[in-house]
Protein backbone atom coordinates (compact mmCIF):
# COMPACT_ATOMS: atom_id res chain seq x y z
CA UNK A 1 0.00 0.00 0.00
CA UNK A 2 1.69 3.17 -1.15
CA UNK A 3 1.45 6.37 0.88
CA UNK A 4 0.54 9.63 -0.84
CA UNK A 5 0.13 13.18 0.37
CA UNK A 6 -3.31 14.69 -0.17
CA UNK A 7 -4.55 18.28 0.20
CA UNK A 8 -7.76 17.21 1.94
CA UNK A 9 -7.23 19.75 4.73
CA UNK A 10 -8.25 22.56 2.37
CA UNK A 11 -11.69 20.99 1.97
CA UNK A 12 -12.05 20.42 5.69
CA UNK A 13 -11.14 24.07 6.30
CA UNK A 14 -13.80 25.17 3.87
CA UNK A 15 -16.42 23.05 5.61
CA UNK A 16 -15.62 24.70 8.94
CA UNK A 17 -15.34 28.26 7.64
CA UNK A 18 -18.19 28.36 5.13
CA UNK A 19 -20.72 29.84 7.57
CA UNK A 20 -18.44 32.79 8.25
CA UNK A 21 -17.31 33.46 4.70
CA UNK A 22 -20.26 32.46 2.51
CA UNK A 23 -22.05 35.83 2.37
CA UNK A 24 -18.85 37.77 1.75
CA UNK A 25 -17.73 35.38 -0.97
CA UNK A 26 -21.14 35.58 -2.63
CA UNK A 27 -20.85 39.34 -2.88
CA UNK A 28 -17.33 39.20 -4.16
CA UNK A 29 -18.07 36.60 -6.80
CA UNK A 30 -21.16 38.47 -7.99
CA UNK A 31 -19.07 41.59 -8.43
CA UNK A 32 -20.89 43.72 -5.85
CA UNK A 33 -18.02 44.54 -3.54
CA UNK A 34 -16.89 48.12 -3.32
CA UNK A 35 -13.81 47.32 -5.38
CA UNK A 36 -15.68 45.07 -7.84
CA UNK A 37 -13.02 42.38 -7.30
CA UNK A 38 -13.37 38.64 -7.82
CA UNK A 39 -11.38 37.05 -5.01
CA UNK A 40 -12.25 33.39 -5.61
CA UNK A 41 -12.74 31.26 -8.68
CA UNK A 42 -16.15 30.05 -9.72
CA UNK A 43 -14.95 26.48 -9.12
CA UNK A 44 -14.14 27.28 -5.50
CA UNK A 45 -17.51 28.93 -5.02
CA UNK A 46 -19.31 25.95 -6.55
CA UNK A 47 -17.51 23.65 -4.12
CA UNK A 48 -18.57 25.79 -1.17
CA UNK A 49 -22.17 25.79 -2.37
CA UNK A 50 -22.04 22.03 -2.74
CA UNK A 51 -21.18 21.69 0.95
CA UNK A 52 -23.42 24.48 2.23
CA UNK A 53 -26.13 22.03 3.30
CA UNK A 54 -23.60 20.21 5.45
CA UNK A 55 -22.77 23.48 7.18
CA UNK A 56 -26.47 24.21 7.66
CA UNK A 57 -26.91 20.84 9.38
CA UNK A 58 -23.80 21.35 11.50
CA UNK A 59 -24.89 24.80 12.59
CA UNK A 60 -28.40 23.62 13.49
CA UNK A 61 -27.05 20.79 15.62
CA UNK A 62 -24.47 22.95 17.39
CA UNK A 63 -26.99 25.67 18.19
CA UNK A 64 -30.25 23.79 18.72
CA UNK A 65 -29.65 20.14 19.62
CA UNK A 66 -31.16 19.41 23.04
CA UNK A 67 -27.74 18.58 24.46
CA UNK A 68 -24.39 20.21 23.87
CA UNK A 69 -22.56 18.55 21.01
CA UNK A 70 -18.85 18.13 20.34
CA UNK A 71 -17.91 19.69 17.00
CA UNK A 72 -14.91 17.40 16.58
CA UNK A 73 -17.26 14.44 16.86
CA UNK A 74 -19.52 15.96 14.20
CA UNK A 75 -16.58 16.51 11.87
CA UNK A 76 -15.36 12.95 12.35
CA UNK A 77 -18.87 11.69 11.60
CA UNK A 78 -19.03 13.80 8.44
CA UNK A 79 -15.73 12.39 7.21
CA UNK A 80 -16.79 8.84 8.00
CA UNK A 81 -20.07 9.49 6.20
CA UNK A 82 -18.33 10.67 3.05
CA UNK A 83 -16.30 7.49 2.93
CA UNK A 84 -19.15 5.17 3.91
CA UNK A 85 -21.23 6.55 1.02
CA UNK A 86 -18.85 4.78 -1.37
CA UNK A 87 -19.98 1.42 0.10
CA UNK A 88 -16.39 0.23 -0.14
CA UNK A 89 -15.34 -1.87 2.89
CA UNK A 90 -11.70 -0.90 2.31
CA UNK A 91 -12.20 2.88 2.34
CA UNK A 92 -12.44 4.41 5.80
CA UNK A 93 -11.12 6.91 8.32
CA UNK A 94 -8.77 6.19 11.24
CA UNK A 95 -9.24 8.05 14.50
CA UNK A 96 -5.95 9.02 16.20
CA UNK A 97 -6.13 5.89 18.40
CA UNK A 98 -6.90 3.67 15.39
CA UNK A 99 -4.06 5.25 13.40
CA UNK A 100 -1.61 4.66 16.24
CA UNK A 101 -2.53 0.99 16.41
CA UNK A 102 -2.24 0.71 12.62
CA UNK A 103 1.34 1.96 12.87
CA UNK A 104 2.15 -0.40 15.73
CA UNK A 105 0.88 -3.42 13.80
CA UNK A 106 2.93 -2.47 10.77
CA UNK A 107 6.04 -2.54 12.97
CA UNK A 108 5.12 -5.90 14.52
CA UNK A 109 5.16 -4.72 18.15
CA UNK A 110 2.22 -3.28 20.03
CA UNK A 111 0.27 -3.32 23.26
CA UNK A 112 -2.85 -5.44 23.27
CA UNK A 113 -4.07 -9.03 23.38
CA UNK A 114 -2.05 -10.83 20.70
CA UNK A 115 -4.83 -11.62 18.24
CA UNK A 116 -5.10 -11.49 14.47
CA UNK A 117 -8.73 -10.93 13.46
CA UNK A 118 -10.63 -10.67 10.21
CA UNK A 119 -14.23 -10.26 9.04
CA UNK A 120 -15.67 -13.51 7.74
CA UNK A 121 -18.35 -14.17 5.14
CA UNK A 122 -21.07 -14.50 7.80
CA UNK A 123 -20.49 -10.99 9.15
CA UNK A 124 -18.63 -12.09 12.28
CA UNK A 125 -15.22 -10.98 13.50
CA UNK A 126 -13.23 -14.20 13.47
CA UNK A 127 -10.00 -14.77 15.35
CA UNK A 128 -7.69 -16.27 12.77
CA UNK A 129 -4.48 -16.30 14.81
CA UNK A 130 -3.53 -16.34 18.49
CA UNK A 131 0.13 -15.45 18.85
CA UNK A 132 2.33 -17.70 20.94
CA UNK A 133 3.05 -16.40 24.42
CA UNK A 134 0.43 -13.67 24.10
CA UNK A 135 -2.11 -12.60 26.75
CA UNK A 136 -4.86 -14.07 24.57
CA UNK A 137 -3.20 -17.48 24.51
CA UNK A 138 -2.79 -17.38 28.29
CA UNK A 139 -6.53 -16.64 28.66
CA UNK A 140 -7.58 -19.59 26.51
CA UNK A 141 -8.64 -17.69 23.39
CA UNK A 142 -8.54 -19.93 20.29
CA UNK A 143 -8.28 -19.41 16.57
CA UNK A 144 -11.73 -19.85 15.06
CA UNK A 145 -13.50 -18.08 17.96
CA UNK A 146 -16.04 -15.50 16.80
CA UNK A 147 -16.05 -12.26 18.80
CA UNK A 148 -19.59 -11.09 19.57
CA UNK A 149 -18.94 -8.50 22.30
CA UNK A 150 -16.12 -6.62 24.01
CA UNK A 151 -16.73 -5.55 27.61
CA UNK A 152 -20.44 -5.97 26.98
CA UNK A 153 -20.51 -3.90 23.78
CA UNK A 154 -21.84 -5.91 20.83
CA UNK A 155 -19.58 -5.94 17.79
CA UNK A 156 -19.89 -7.14 14.21
CA UNK A 157 -17.79 -7.86 11.15
CA UNK A 158 -19.99 -5.95 8.72
CA UNK A 159 -17.17 -3.78 7.40
CA UNK A 160 -13.54 -2.84 7.81
CA UNK A 161 -14.71 0.14 9.86
CA UNK A 162 -16.58 -2.02 12.39
CA UNK A 163 -13.54 -4.29 12.54
CA UNK A 164 -11.31 -1.31 13.36
CA UNK A 165 -13.77 -0.15 16.03
CA UNK A 166 -13.74 -3.59 17.64
CA UNK A 167 -9.95 -3.65 17.69
CA UNK A 168 -10.01 -0.23 19.37
CA UNK A 169 -12.41 -1.55 22.04
CA UNK A 170 -9.90 -4.29 22.82
CA UNK A 171 -7.02 -1.85 23.18
CA UNK A 172 -6.09 -0.43 26.59
CA UNK A 173 -3.41 0.08 29.19
CA UNK A 174 -1.05 -2.80 30.00
CA UNK A 175 -2.27 -4.79 32.97
CA UNK A 176 -5.96 -3.91 32.52
CA UNK A 177 -8.49 -6.59 31.63
CA UNK A 178 -10.97 -6.87 28.80
CA UNK A 179 -13.90 -9.29 28.66
CA UNK A 180 -14.28 -11.01 25.29
CA UNK A 181 -17.49 -12.89 24.61
CA UNK A 182 -16.91 -15.38 21.80
CA UNK A 183 -18.83 -18.08 20.02
CA UNK A 184 -17.04 -21.43 19.98
CA UNK A 185 -18.83 -24.41 18.45
CA UNK A 186 -22.09 -22.51 18.85
CA UNK A 187 -21.57 -21.86 22.56
CA UNK A 188 -21.04 -18.38 24.01
CA UNK A 189 -18.00 -18.05 26.28
CA UNK A 190 -16.73 -14.99 28.13
CA UNK A 191 -12.96 -14.88 28.54
CA UNK A 192 -11.08 -12.26 30.54
CA UNK A 193 -7.80 -11.22 28.92
CA UNK A 194 -5.17 -9.04 30.60
CA UNK A 195 -3.64 -6.61 28.13
CA UNK A 196 0.11 -6.49 27.71
CA UNK A 197 3.02 -5.90 25.38
CA UNK A 198 2.96 -8.16 22.34
CA UNK A 199 5.90 -8.75 20.03
CA UNK A 200 4.73 -10.37 16.84
CA UNK A 201 6.74 -12.37 14.34
CA UNK A 202 4.78 -12.83 11.14
CA UNK A 203 6.72 -15.87 9.94
CA UNK A 204 7.03 -19.38 11.37
CA UNK A 205 9.25 -22.01 9.78
CA UNK A 206 10.29 -25.61 10.41
CA UNK A 207 11.37 -28.76 8.62
CA UNK A 208 8.71 -31.42 8.02
CA UNK A 209 9.35 -35.13 7.59
CA UNK A 210 10.84 -35.98 4.23
CA UNK A 211 13.03 -32.85 4.20
CA UNK A 212 10.14 -30.60 3.24
CA UNK A 213 10.66 -27.02 4.35
CA UNK A 214 7.55 -25.33 5.75
CA UNK A 215 7.04 -21.56 6.06
CA UNK A 216 3.85 -20.02 7.44
CA UNK A 217 3.42 -16.30 6.69
CA UNK A 218 0.79 -14.77 8.99
CA UNK A 219 0.55 -11.39 7.25
CA UNK A 220 2.67 -9.20 4.99
CA UNK A 221 3.93 -6.53 7.36
CA UNK A 222 6.25 -6.09 10.32
CA UNK A 223 9.22 -8.46 10.19
CA UNK A 224 7.83 -10.57 7.34
CA UNK A 225 10.44 -9.84 4.65
CA UNK A 226 13.53 -10.30 6.82
CA UNK A 227 12.05 -13.26 8.69
CA UNK A 228 11.03 -15.01 5.48
CA UNK A 229 14.45 -14.48 3.90
CA UNK A 230 16.18 -15.87 7.00
CA UNK A 231 13.81 -18.86 7.14
CA UNK A 232 14.42 -19.64 3.48
CA UNK A 233 18.19 -19.57 3.92
CA UNK A 234 18.01 -21.68 7.08
CA UNK A 235 15.83 -24.36 5.47
CA UNK A 236 18.14 -24.59 2.47
CA UNK A 237 21.18 -24.94 4.72
CA UNK A 238 19.39 -27.75 6.55
CA UNK A 239 18.88 -29.63 3.30
CA UNK A 240 15.28 -28.90 2.35
CA UNK A 241 14.46 -30.59 -0.95
CA UNK A 242 11.10 -28.83 -1.42
CA UNK A 243 9.11 -26.01 0.10
CA UNK A 244 5.56 -25.40 1.39
CA UNK A 245 4.43 -21.77 1.81
CA UNK A 246 1.33 -21.59 4.02
CA UNK A 247 -0.84 -18.52 3.30
CA UNK A 248 -4.04 -19.83 4.87
CA UNK A 249 -5.81 -17.24 7.03
CA UNK A 250 -3.34 -14.58 5.89
CA UNK A 251 -5.40 -11.37 5.46
CA UNK A 252 -2.78 -9.59 3.36
CA UNK A 253 -0.73 -6.52 4.17
CA UNK A 254 1.72 -4.29 2.31
CA UNK A 255 2.15 -4.48 -1.45
CA UNK A 256 5.87 -3.72 -1.28
CA UNK A 257 6.39 -6.55 1.23
CA UNK A 258 4.69 -9.24 -0.84
CA UNK A 259 6.62 -8.12 -3.92
CA UNK A 260 9.93 -8.52 -2.04
CA UNK A 261 8.95 -12.00 -0.85
CA UNK A 262 7.69 -13.04 -4.29
CA UNK A 263 11.02 -11.93 -5.77
CA UNK A 264 12.75 -14.58 -3.63
CA UNK A 265 10.55 -17.34 -5.07
CA UNK A 266 9.90 -16.43 -8.70
CA UNK A 267 12.08 -16.36 -11.80
CA UNK A 268 12.58 -13.12 -13.69
CA UNK A 269 9.28 -11.63 -14.80
CA UNK A 270 6.15 -9.75 -13.84
CA UNK A 271 4.83 -10.36 -10.32
CA UNK A 272 1.78 -8.08 -10.37
CA UNK A 273 0.62 -4.79 -11.80
CA UNK A 274 -1.79 -2.14 -10.56
CA UNK A 275 -3.98 0.17 -12.60
CA UNK A 276 -6.01 3.19 -11.50
CA UNK A 277 -9.17 4.65 -13.04
CA UNK A 278 -7.14 6.91 -15.33
CA UNK A 279 -5.40 3.85 -16.78
CA UNK A 280 -2.06 4.58 -15.14
CA UNK A 281 -0.24 1.28 -14.68
CA UNK A 282 2.52 0.32 -12.24
CA UNK A 283 4.43 -2.93 -12.88
CA UNK A 284 6.31 -4.92 -10.23
CA UNK A 285 8.99 -7.38 -11.36
CA UNK A 286 11.19 -10.12 -9.94
CA UNK A 287 14.81 -10.53 -10.96
CA UNK A 288 16.53 -13.70 -12.15
CA UNK A 289 17.86 -14.77 -8.72
CA UNK A 290 15.46 -16.99 -6.77
CA UNK A 291 15.07 -20.14 -4.71
CA UNK A 292 14.26 -22.89 -7.22
CA UNK A 293 13.10 -25.61 -4.80
CA UNK A 294 9.86 -27.39 -5.80
CA UNK A 295 7.08 -25.28 -4.33
CA UNK A 296 3.54 -25.74 -3.01
CA UNK A 297 1.40 -22.87 -1.71
CA UNK A 298 -1.52 -23.37 0.67
CA UNK A 299 -4.53 -21.02 0.46
CA UNK A 300 -8.08 -20.94 1.81
CA UNK A 301 -11.11 -18.64 1.88
CA UNK A 302 -9.40 -16.37 4.41
CA UNK A 303 -6.30 -15.83 2.26
CA UNK A 304 -6.74 -12.29 0.97
CA UNK A 305 -5.11 -9.39 -0.84
CA UNK A 306 -1.31 -9.70 -0.70
CA UNK A 307 -1.68 -13.45 -0.11
CA UNK A 308 -3.58 -13.71 -3.37
CA UNK A 309 -0.94 -11.67 -5.19
CA UNK A 310 1.73 -14.20 -4.23
CA UNK A 311 -0.46 -17.24 -4.87
CA UNK A 312 -1.59 -15.99 -8.29
CA UNK A 313 1.95 -15.09 -9.34
CA UNK A 314 3.18 -18.57 -8.43
CA UNK A 315 0.30 -20.09 -10.39
CA UNK A 316 0.63 -17.86 -13.47
CA UNK A 317 4.38 -18.49 -13.69
CA UNK A 318 3.89 -22.24 -13.31
CA UNK A 319 6.37 -21.97 -10.48
CA UNK A 320 4.52 -24.31 -8.11
CA UNK A 321 1.22 -25.92 -7.20
CA UNK A 322 -1.60 -24.23 -5.27
CA UNK A 323 -3.44 -26.42 -2.75
CA UNK A 324 -6.51 -25.78 -0.60
CA UNK A 325 -9.71 -23.87 -1.33
CA UNK A 326 -10.63 -20.76 -3.31
CA UNK A 327 -9.15 -17.60 -1.79
CA UNK A 328 -11.04 -14.57 -0.47
CA UNK A 329 -11.13 -12.43 -3.61
CA UNK A 330 -9.71 -8.97 -2.78
CA UNK A 331 -8.22 -7.57 -5.96
CA UNK A 332 -7.95 -3.88 -5.06
CA UNK A 333 -5.18 -1.76 -3.53
CA UNK A 334 -5.53 1.01 -0.95
CA UNK A 335 -3.61 4.24 -0.50
CA UNK A 336 -2.99 5.15 3.15
CA UNK A 337 -2.66 8.77 4.28
CA UNK A 338 -1.75 10.13 7.72
CA UNK A 339 -2.71 13.56 9.02
CA UNK A 340 0.07 14.95 11.18
CA UNK A 341 -2.13 17.72 12.58
CA UNK A 342 -4.14 15.43 14.86
CA UNK A 343 -2.60 11.97 14.39
CA UNK A 344 -5.56 10.56 12.44
CA UNK A 345 -5.49 8.95 9.01
CA UNK A 346 -7.48 7.51 6.16
CA UNK A 347 -7.28 4.87 3.49
CA UNK A 348 -9.13 4.58 0.22
CA UNK A 349 -9.17 2.18 -2.70
CA UNK A 350 -7.02 3.72 -5.40
CA UNK A 351 -6.40 0.96 -7.94
CA UNK A 352 -7.01 -2.64 -8.95
CA UNK A 353 -4.25 -5.20 -9.19
CA UNK A 354 -3.81 -7.80 -11.89
CA UNK A 355 -1.97 -11.11 -11.95
CA UNK A 356 0.89 -11.66 -14.42
CA UNK A 357 -1.62 -13.15 -16.88
CA UNK A 358 -3.81 -10.03 -16.65
CA UNK A 359 -6.55 -11.41 -14.40
CA UNK A 360 -8.28 -9.38 -11.71
CA UNK A 361 -9.49 -11.72 -8.96
CA UNK A 362 -11.67 -9.20 -7.09
CA UNK A 363 -14.84 -10.97 -5.97
CA UNK A 364 -13.77 -14.29 -7.45
CA UNK A 365 -10.54 -15.29 -5.71
CA UNK A 366 -7.75 -17.60 -6.81
CA UNK A 367 -8.74 -21.19 -7.52
CA UNK A 368 -6.11 -23.71 -6.37
CA UNK A 369 -4.72 -26.36 -8.69
CA UNK A 370 -5.62 -29.05 -6.14
CA UNK A 371 -8.86 -28.38 -4.25
CA UNK A 372 -8.84 -29.90 -0.77
CA UNK A 373 -11.26 -29.02 2.03
CA UNK A 374 -9.87 -28.47 5.52
CA UNK A 375 -9.65 -31.59 7.69
CA UNK A 376 -10.12 -29.86 11.05
CA UNK A 377 -10.80 -26.16 11.65
CA UNK A 378 -8.17 -25.86 14.37
CA UNK A 379 -5.43 -27.83 12.62
CA UNK A 380 -4.01 -24.75 10.90
CA UNK A 381 -3.51 -22.72 14.07
CA UNK A 382 -1.87 -25.48 16.10
CA UNK A 383 1.20 -25.86 13.96
CA UNK A 384 2.03 -28.04 10.96
CA UNK A 385 0.64 -31.56 11.54
CA UNK A 386 0.42 -33.67 8.40
CA UNK A 387 -1.68 -36.32 10.14
CA UNK A 388 -4.42 -33.84 11.12
CA UNK A 389 -4.20 -31.36 8.24
CA UNK A 390 -5.59 -32.69 4.94
CA UNK A 391 -4.52 -29.63 2.97
CA UNK A 392 -0.94 -29.76 4.18
CA UNK A 393 -0.90 -33.49 3.55
CA UNK A 394 -2.04 -32.93 -0.04
CA UNK A 395 0.65 -30.29 -0.55
CA UNK A 396 3.40 -32.64 0.64
CA UNK A 397 2.06 -35.44 -1.57
CA UNK A 398 2.06 -33.08 -4.56
CA UNK A 399 5.68 -32.15 -3.87
CA UNK A 400 6.65 -35.80 -3.71
CA UNK A 401 5.54 -36.02 -7.33
CA UNK A 402 8.00 -33.38 -8.49
CA UNK A 403 10.97 -34.94 -10.38
CA UNK A 404 13.37 -32.56 -8.64
CA UNK A 405 12.12 -33.70 -5.24
CA UNK A 406 12.51 -37.36 -6.17
CA UNK A 407 16.03 -36.83 -7.51
CA UNK A 408 17.06 -35.01 -4.34
CA UNK A 409 15.69 -37.70 -2.02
Amino acid sequence: MKKKNLMILAIVWLLVMVSIAASTITLLVSGRSSQGSHWVSSEAYEMIERYSKLETVRSALVENYYEEVDEDTLMTGAIRGLMAALEDPYTYYYSPDEWERHGEEAQGAYHGLGLLVQNNAEGYIEIIRVYEGSPAEDAGVCAGDLIVSVDGTEVSGESAQTLNETVLYMKGEDGTEVALTVLRDGEALTLRVKRGSVNVSNVRACMLEGEIGYVNIYQFMGDDVDAFSEALESLQRDGARALVIDLRNNPGGLLDDVVEIADLLLPEGLIVYTQDRAGSRQDYYSDDAYCDLPLAVLINDMSASASEILAAAVQDHGRGVLVGTRSYGKGVVQTVVGFEEDGSGMQYTSSCYYTPNGSNIHGTGVVPDIVVEADEDDAISQGPDIARDAQLRAAVEALDGFPEAEDAA
